[in-house]
């Protein structure tokens, strides 16, 4: 069973600093899924959402479901003070889950599997910084509860970044690629060419706090923006955008 993140390390809280949200269609990857719920908070009319591993989607779920339903204390404990294994505030988000989510989730509990294990361990930061979570502040979750009242689960394409376009090919305002760059064994001249090909104007090519001078030349020698933002794990983290004309 692929492992999931329970919540991004990114400075989300940054991303409309560097892109419009307002009325913008998103393509991102899902993750924990807070690069959806912070599009949604922004404006975002439409969002669709991919990642390789399937359990991301039913994580996903079951988040989405109790930020729709729970009160922000039981989120709260749930999600960060229990590590999800709180079966009394499960039991609250269980009437609205989809079915194959709910026997999903379900199956773990009866097999004597904490609903944590879905989770990869040694989350590399503790919840005091957590502050990049827009919604962890208790206005802000009933805004994004508000949002979430009036919106159906986003579209889900089962697949990794590069195989993206054999799943869609629609275009959008905004793409949120996170650090999955780092993964796909590129150039970045190859991954300029694959990104020419996705039909969208904005996108955040890599998040990252690893960047020395000669890697950061090299994007901006091929038509990337490197944004310096402040850091989440680190002092500094980094923006890398592709900045094209809307067509």
């Amino acid at each position: 069973m692929e492992k999931v993140y329970g919540f991004t390390n990114e400075n989300i809280g940054d991303f409309p600093k560097h892109f419009n949200f307002d009325n913008a269609n998103v393509l991102t990857v899902l993750g924990s899924g807070d690069q959806y719920f912070v599009s949604l908070l922004n404006g975002a009319k439409d969002i669709e959402v991919f990642d390789i591993n399937y359990i991301a989607w039913y994580h996903f779920i079951l988040k989405y479901t109790a930020l729709k339903v729970l009160s922000y204390e039981d989120f709260c404990q749930m999600f960060i003070i229990d590590n999800l294994d709180n079966l009394n505030i499960y039991n609250k988000i269980t009437p609205y889950l989809p079915d194959e989510v709910r026997w999903f989730f379900d199956k773990l509990i009866n097999l004597g599997r904490k609903i944590s294990s879905i989770k990869i361990k040694n989350i590399i930061f503790d919840n005091a910084k957590m502050n990049n979570i827009p919604y962890l502040d208790a206005k802000t979750y009933y805004r994004l509860q508000s949002i979430l009242q009036r919106t159906n689960l986003p579209i889900f394409y089962n697949c990794n970044l590069l195989d993206i376009l054999k799943f869609t090919q629609k275009s959008y305002d905004i793409a949120l690629f996170s650090n999955i760059y780092h993964y796909l064994s590129l150039s970045v001249e190859d991954y300029q060419e694959f990104l020419n090909k996705i039909s969208c104007p904005e996108i955040l090519a890599l998040y990252t706090w690893i960047l020395n001078r000669e890697e950061k030349n090299k994007f901006i020698n091929n038509g990337f923006e490197v944004y310096d933002i402040p850091g989440v794990l680190h002092q500094q983290d980094y923006i890398i955008k592709l900045h094209r004309k809307k067509q």
